[in-house]
Order: C-alpha cells, then sequence, then structure tokens
C-alpha cells in the first residue's frame, strides 16, 4: 500500500531567503546601541536560536534595561522594510512542483504571526501552492510547536506520513514532538555543524531534500 506523505515546511530561511535581511536589521539595532555588529552570515547561523529571546541576548541586547516586546516590536518594523525586497529560493517552485506532480501536498509552518506570514506569500505569489498557512499569534517566535498542535487537532493526519523540512533545530524539535519525520536544509538561520546535532539528514537545498523525500 502506498504511504500518503504530506510535507511540512518552515517558511524562513527555507522557503524565504531573508537571512541577510535578518542581519541587517539586527545590526542596525545593535548599531544604535554601540554594540558589536554581526560580522558574517556563518557567525550569526552560530549564534540564531529559538527562542528569540535568547538570540537577542546572546548578541547582546541587555534585556535588564530594555523589554524584549520593545525589542521585538523594533526588530519587527526594520525586517520587513527590508524582507519586502527577500524572494523565494530559487529551487522553491521546481520543489514544491515535484511534490504536487507526485500528489504530495505542503504546509507551511512558521514562527511568524500568521498575517505577516500570509502577507509574504502573497507578496512572493506562492500561497496558492501551499494547503495551509499555518502561524503564530504574536510577534515573539517563542515557538511554533502550540500552533502545530492546534492545527492537527482541527485537521487530523493519522494515515499521513508527515514530513517537516526547516533550517534550525527548533524545526526537529516540533518534528520530535509530533512524532514527525524531518530533513534539515544547512543554508538558512543554523548552520550544517548545529544542525547535524540532530542526527537527522542535513542537506543544502530543496531538491536534495525532495529527493529523500520522493525516493
Amino acid at each position: 500500500m502506498r504511504i500518503l506523505k504530506t510535507v511540512v515546511w518552515d517558511w524562513n530561511g527555507t522557503l524565504l531567503d531573508d537571512v541577510e535581511a535578518c542581519i541587517q536589521t539586527v545590526n542596525a539595532m545593535l548599531h544604535q546601541r554601540n554594540l558589536p555588529l554581526i560580522e558574517s552570515v556563518g557567525q550569526y547561523q552560530s549564534v540564531f536560536t529559538f527562542p528569540v529571546i535568547d538570540y537577542y541576548r546572546s548578541v547582546g541586547f541587555d534585556l535588564k534595561r530594555e523589554r524584549f516586546e520593545d525589542l521585538s516590536e523594533e526588530y519587527m518594523a526594520g525586517y520587513h522594510a527590508r524582507a519586502a525586497a527577500c524572494g523565494l529560493f530559487a529551487d522553491a517552485e521546481p520543489g514544491i512542483n515535484k511534490l504536487r506532480e507526485q500528489g504530495v501536498p505542503s504546509l507551511i509552518l512558521s514562527a511568524s504571526r500568521q498575517d505577516h506570514l500570509r502577507r509574504q506569500t502573497e507578496q512572493c505569489e506562492c500561497t496558492a501552492w501551499f494547503d495551509d498557512l499555518i502561524g503564530i499569534s504574536d510577534i515573539y517566535a517563542k515557538e511554533k510547536l502550540s500552533a502545530a498542535q492546534t492545527w492537527l487537532r482541527h485537521h487530523p493526519q493519522k494515515d499521513r506520513e508527515m514530513i517537516m523540512i526547516g533550517d534550525s533545530l527548533h524545526d526537529w524539535e516540533v518534528a520530535e514532538a509530533l512524532g514527525w519525520e524531518c530533513i534539515l536544509i544547512d543554508r538558512g538561520h543554523q548552520s550544517r555543524e548545529r544542525l547535524a546535532v540532530s542526527g537527522k539528514p542535513v542537506v543544502s537545498n530543496i531538491l536534495e531534500a525532495i529527493s529523500l523525500i520522493l525516493d
């Protein structure tokens, strides 16, 4: 009997090529506070983490002097101004088309606020590629497991093999908690070395991930 599969995509850094926009945004905030800047993508990938409050601490923000909520508002304003110019990775559309040709549906599960996620997919003209978009209710990017659990209560997937594709250890943590398979891509927000800790396949691009799913 053929196993029915569904692919659950992370958005930022997996489908949306926004790492540079994220670095520019946080560096603008660090510069305003005379704090050391992030010098490279490699450095960024070595410090970015979930929950995002821990990332803010690691790059030097003083959360005893500034509220995390205020920093988040400032970050999102700067990020969205820059992210409007971001596009999808070039292999996103051909990759998802390969899945669709094989009857494999795709969802997005993101730590972005739901309306922000939809706005970005509409800007990238890809909303229709996905059976659903699952975001969170605020801008604080603490985690996305609860959003996935809520979605699953309303959309049970008992007869499907769920496969998470993401670029962070949090994607793996979510997949583990839900009993999903997981494939990680190393060109997003965390490095291959960090992702390898998961013990899951780590690939360099979307097409490599899809070849593992369709084999």
